[in-house]
């Protein structure tokens, strides 16, 4: 039998990870993001063309970034009060503006044609500020720049910023080049946007496996590209761990017993085990199932504008259902089935992460595939969680005490833990 010190050891650790599993920023749906609005502009009949037989690519980008990720890398906030003025910002633009032509670039990929050849001045991003705009999370700082580029000239969009300060940022791309929809995922540390010359037609194949181009961004790289985005923002997502935590903190959900049950059960005991281990395992895949129910419902009609919600209360809610669903675990009551909460309180998250979605401002014609496979990458991501908190609590779901430390404890964790986020999103 294990000791009291070692069983206590043990949960503290089991514990521990739980709370650095859920522990995060107050806005946990909405991850470190920067947006990019790239356009081919059509050319007009008043623009010369070069070599005679071919006329420039004109390009206009709009980049925005989130002030308090600008203040990573940059000193915005000067006097460290945690409070950024407008007068700060204009003070920090010269630098931040800086920071943006090193970090948000235009060059020629290495071992392309004219790949020796500097890009051309006109077709360098010198990027201007347009002003400061209000997004579901903060302020962010809105930058455009236009270039002028040799249609026969093969360009990359080079994207650093936050590469060493952050490996969670993403930059969210969305656009129109060669006539086509661009709607794409671009990490620092892969950095490559590839802007193609000719796109639209067969110029991009072969391209880098790194490289994302305008002319493959159709609906199954966009399917992709938010598969990939939906889980990130799911395990980046800690109230919404946070909450599938304590959905499944009162499940003892043992491998060990279920596979003795099964082995076993021609006994009328392990019958019983059997069925009471069963009976575990489809209560979480109710539970499961209806809280993914419920938050693709919500995303799917905030995402096509069918219904809004404003992140003043969803926000706030989201914390709050958390709280409920430990409390209830402590304080249980019969009426109240846990399915039925998940698809509840599922129904607001949903709304949590369609804000994503809305400011990608996907194009139409790729949206119904960035939304399923954002949706399918957050079910992903869940079911990675779940998981993992399975095997991780096996070492401690058959021992006598694992109700009263592991259930109880954790739940109270959770309504602390929720209670700090949920005054934080109301004030």
């Amino acid at each position: 039998m294990m000791r009291p010190q070692r069983a206590l050891m043990q949960a503290s650790w089991l514990l521990a990870l739980t709370l650095g599993l859920v522990c995060g920023p107050a806005l946990a749906h909405k991850g470190s993001d920067a947006y990019l609005d790239v356009q081919q502009l059509e050319p007009s009949a008043s623009q010369p063309e070069n070599g005679g037989d071919a006329k420039a690519r004109n390009f206009r980008f709009v980049l925005a970034v989130a002030i308090r990720d600008l203040d990573l890398v940059v000193p915005i906030d000067a006097n460290a009060d945690a409070r950024v003025t407008w007068g700060e910002v204009k003070a920090a633009t010269p630098r931040v503006l800086a920071l943006f032509n090193e970090m948000a670039r235009l060059d020629v990929p290495a071992g392309a044609p004219g790949a020796a050849v500097a890009v051309p001045g006109a077709c360098r991003l010198n990027w201007q500020t347009e002003g400061l705009e209000r997004r579901s999370d903060g302020v962010y700082l809105r930058a455009v720049a236009q270039a002028r580029c040799p249609a026969d000239q093969v360009l990359n969009f080079r994207y650093t910023l936050l590469k060493d300060q952050d490996s969670t940022h993403r930059l969210l791309v969305a656009g129109r080049i060669g006539g086509k929809d661009l709607l794409s995922t671009v990490s620092p540390q892969q950095g490559i946007l590839s802007l193609r010359a000719g796109a639209g037609n067969a110029a991009g194949a072969g391209v880098d496996t790194q490289e994302k181009s305008p002319q493959s961004s159709n609906r199954w790289s966009a399917l992709r590209d938010y598969f990939g985005l939906g889980m990130h923002h799911l395990l980046q997502g800690y109230d919404h761990l946070a909450f599938l935590l304590a959905l499944v903190l009162p499940l003892q959900l043992s491998l060990r017993r279920a596979s003795r049950a099964m082995v076993l059960r021609a006994s009328p005991v392990s019958a019983t085990a059997a069925y009471a281990s069963r009976a575990t395992w489809l209560a979480l895949l109710r539970t499961v199932t209806a809280f993914t129910l419920g938050h693709s419902i919500t995303l799917m009609l905030a995402t096509f504008g069918w219904t809004q919600a404003s992140p003043v209360w969803v926000e706030p809610v989201i914390a709050l259902s958390i709280a409920v669903t430990a409390l209830l675990n402590l304080r249980p009551v019969k009426w109240i089935r846990f399915d039925m909460l998940a698809l509840l309180f599922g129904l607001v998250h949903g709304f949590g992460f369609a804000g994503l979605l809305q400011e990608a401002a996907a194009p139409g014609g790729l949206l119904p595939w960035a939304l399923a496979g954002f949706n399918l990458g957050v079910e992903a991501g869940q079911l990675t969680a779940v998981l993992g908190w399975v095997l991780v609590s096996q070492a401690l779901v058959s021992r006598p005490w694992y109700g009263r430390v592991v259930v109880r404890g954790g739940s109270v964790l959770l309504i602390v833990l929720a209670s700090w986020w949920f005054f934080q999103r109301v004030s």
